[in-house]
């Protein structure tokens, strides 16, 4: 274990090397292109590495690594998610053998976008976990995690890092780099990735009823943290946050992003 001071998309960069990842695709879209420019740089490395033609076929192709039981990221802004959303429903319900995380980096307030939008709607709209991270520290663990998660359910898994996370710099404690031993195999099985209507509506009964143990190991994982200091509960989440004085004189706690007006 060692502690750096880094970029979040560094950090995200080093866990996927933690994890270990085997293949990994995108389409470059600020604010998460460094990922893949973080680990295509390495001199030496034993994971498939490309910049896809866009977003769908970076998807597809990461996809079909999973399928094989290989670990596969693919990154990608929140727009990019839009132009992913075919495979990204229908890979809900065909699943992965090997874990695919699919890293949709936000934008709130538009710094470098055309439009605002939350991946997490696309995450709920496909029945699949969304890990939101508060910190850079936080991105790096949820990133790691997610591969693991991804094969416990046999699904995607979607990472929300948004800008002030992917753009910010911190101290982050760093696991040791593991080198992968996957080879991959595809194991023909038409009722699982053949989805024609009678495979899809047993599939998506399936997708239905691993939402209970979802919603439990999400609970597990204990990312979800709560603070008791007063009668009024309140339910958060973003970037982490930081105290701000009312005309009162009280402290309460501030989304950064609604600084900007564009807080989720």
């Amino acid at each position: 274990m060692e502690r750096q001071y880094l970029l979040g998309n560094e950090a995200i960069a080093h866990a996927c090397l933690e994890a270990p990842v085997d293949f990994v695709s995108g389409y470059p879209g600020t604010p998460s292109s460094e990922v893949i420019d973080v680990l295509r740089s390495r001199q030496e490395r034993a994971y498939y590495i490309e910049w896809s033609t866009n977003e769908k076929v970076a998807l597809e192709n990461a996809l079909a690594a999973a399928w094989c039981g290989l670990r596969a990221l693919c990154t990608m802004k929140h727009v990019g998610l839009n132009v992913a959303a075919d495979p990204l429903m229908t890979s809900a319900y065909t699943g992965v053998t090997g874990g695919l995380v699919i890293m949709s980096a936000d934008d709130p307030f538009a710094h470098s976008s055309q439009n605002e939008q939350d991946s997490r709607c696309y995450a709920r709209f496909a029945r699949v976990p969304c890990l939101d991270p508060a910190t850079i520290q936080e991105a790096h663990d949820m990133l790691r995690d997610a591969f693991a998660l991804s094969e416990e359910f046999s699904l995607p898994v979607i990472v929300r890092p948004t800008t002030r996370i992917c753009h910010s710099k911190g101290d982050v404690v760093l696991g040791d780099i593991v080198p992968s031993s996957r080879k991959g195999e595809f194991k023909k099985d038409p009722r699982q990735y053949v989805v024609i209507p009678a495979h899809t509506r047993l599939l998506h009964k399936k997708l239905n009823e691993k939402q209970p143990a979802i919603k439990k190991r999400l609970v597990e994982l204990g990312y979800n943290t709560y603070s008791i200091k007063g009668e009024t509960a309140v339910i958060a989440s973003g970037h982490e946050d930081r105290r701000v004085p009312d005309r009162r004189g009280l402290a309460f706690r501030v989304c950064p992003e609604a600084q900007d007006g564009a807080c989720h």
